[in-house]
């Protein structure tokens, strides 16, 4: 039987934990789609067309790496469950990449657009490794269909507000112009700071869904299974 709290409300802090680990989805999204064209290109200085390819090709491995870890996580036994060893195993990697993403080194163009393939392929495989397993537990966590549309929402809120609030931080405080640099979307450090800002909040938003859902799925899950064995006991009393 799978856990689930049936017609019950769930706690908040349920959907709290549940839903702060969208925050890394949110800014990887962001990230890509607001700055790393411009970043590589502009200030790195690579060509925008081995850029775009660069993303085009992880964007289409990331479309094969997610029913691979999708069908990992369904088929996967542990003393944790089937999703959250893949949620632990996220949080340092995809922090770590994301931060290097950032910090590329001063290499030929040949050699950084293999370092930008490699590091966009790395950040959304590791991303789908923490989002699908999380997203897999939304069916498991209550069968309630007014309830899962309310830790879906948290999910979405958690998402979007992430995202956006690093993206206001770096066009309001760190990509601004300084004496090395009079244009502040040209600042190579303010791209710097944004991947290790990034990185650690992503981090500890994936360690938090992932410890405090751990937590909430163990308990509603033994509330289950004791709903369960009073309702046999009453109906073999019977």
């Amino acid at each position: 039987m799978q856990p689930s709290a049936g017609a019950e409300r769930l706690p908040v802090h349920v959907k709290f934990f549940h839903g702060i680990g969208s925050i890394a989805y949110g800014i990887k999204d962001n990230g890509f789609a607001y700055f790393l064209l411009m970043f590589y290109s502009t200030v790195v200085g690579l060509d925008a067309e081995l850029v775009g390819t660069a993303l085009l090709i992880a964007m289409i491995l990331d479309a094969i790496s997610d029913p691979i870890i999708g069908y990992l996580s369904d088929r996967t036994r542990s003393r944790w469950g089937r999703r959250h060893p893949f949620m632990y195993a996220s949080a340092l990697p995809v922090a770590a990449c994301y931060a290097l993403l950032w910090n590329p080194p001063q290499w030929s163009n040949e050699g950084l657009f293999l370092y930008l393939l490699v590091m966009a392929v790395l950040i959304r495989t590791l991303i789908t490794l923490f989002e699908t397993p999380s997203s897999s537990l939304l069916p498991e966590l209550t069968s309630d269909y007014d309830e899962r549309t309310s830790l879906q929402s948290y999910r979405h809120f958690f998402g979007w507000t992430g995202g956006s609030l690093l993206a206001v931080i770096a066009f309001g405080f760190l990509l601004v112009p300084s004496d090395a640099q009079p244009v502040g979307t040209l600042n190579r450090d303010g791209y710097s700071t944004y991947g290790w800002l990034s990185a650690w909040i992503m981090f500890f938003a994936i360690m938090i869904s992932a410890l405090g859902t751990t937590a909430s799925h163990t308990l509603l899950w033994r509330r289950a299974s004791s709903t369960e064995s009073v309702t046999d006991g009453s109906l073999h009393g019977h």
